[in-house]
């Protein structure tokens, strides 16, 4: 499902929010459209702005995935002294957010120029509406959708390797993990057709299966010229501060990997049966998106 679209626009500086699910391969899509030259992702920056420059300037231990900490990663660095210069610090401010997010995009513009945008992969979805009432920023966005048999075998399998009591325990059921998925899928598509912002629906078998073709149709949403094919993620551009810990793993940054264990159960079987209207989301979702 491809919305309809202008180019970005030349007085406003443009972003790239991809959109998702937690757990639903954000991070590996990123990295690998941030191989095309003039694409830079910078993880999820919501949540990045959410603990305030002063936490990540003082934590050493944290690495971004260019492998240095924030106090010394050459865009982190400067995008979090500043906004201490300025006085953005403090979350709970009513204009702490707009202002961050107009510090990170000032500081990519002048660290990166005009030819470079920038990939937000921030959950949740309190920035897409931030940043679609902006009148500074052009936003597009990329709503990454991950099978849902895949998805409720990874969310369930989590679930159950923690302890839970009572009704938590229902996150390890099969048929809860699925009922989730399409429920906030749905309310995130609605959403961003609410905002009226222009975007593409990917889905993220297709991507694992055939990252070519995939990510040419997103190059040409984005109107950027085709790349060549590249699928060693580690020479991608990118500056993660927050996000998957592959991103700091160089043997999962090598290639793209698809977790296949839910190939070998059944467990989905009866919800699947019994919910037709999930897996006909599922298929027109997933595997039709960008036809």
């Amino acid at each position: 499902m491809t919305q309809n679209y202008d180019d970005f626009s030349p007085s406003k500086q443009p972003i790239v929010c991809l959109t998702s699910l937690s757990h639903s391969g954000s991070t590996v899509f990123s990295m690998a459209l941030a191989c095309h030259e003039n694409l830079i992702s910078l993880g999820e920056i919501y949540q990045v702005l959410r603990m305030g420059p002063t936490y990540w300037l003082n934590k050493q231990a944290h690495l971004c995935s260019c492998g240095a900490p924030a106090d010394k990663c050459e865009f982190w660095q400067p995008v979090l002294s500043k906004m201490r210069s300025l006085d953005i610090v403090n979350p709970a401010k009513p204009n702490y957010y707009p202002d961050a997010y107009a510090t990170v995009l000032s500081q990519f513009s002048k660290l990166y120029g005009n030819n470079y945008q920038p990939i937000d992969t921030s959950k949740g979805v309190k920035h897409l509406t931030l940043l679609a009432g902006s009148e500074t920023i052009d936003v597009r966005a990329l709503f990454l959708i991950r099978d849902v048999r895949s998805y409720a075998s990874s969310q369930a399998r989590l679930a159950r390797s923690q302890p839970r009591k009572g009704l938590k325990k229902v996150k390890g059921h099969y048929w809860y993990q699925m009922m989730r998925w399409l429920s906030d899928n749905k309310k995130r598509e609605s959403l961003l057709n609410e905002l009226a912002l222009p975007f593409e629906v990917v889905g993220y078998e297709p991507f694992c299966f055939n990252p070519s073709e995939t990510l040419d149709n997103v190059y040409d949403f984005l109107a950027l010229p085709k790349t060549p094919r590249n699928e060693n993620l580690g020479k991608s551009t990118h500056h993660v501060l927050f996000g998957n810990p592959m991103r700091n793993c160089v043997t999962r940054k090598a290639e793209i990997r698809y977790d296949d264990r839910w190939f070998s159960e059944t467990n989905y079987m009866l919800a699947a049966a019994l919910i037709p209207t999930l897996m006909q989301y599922n298929q027109a979702r997933v595997y039709a998106s960008g036809q």
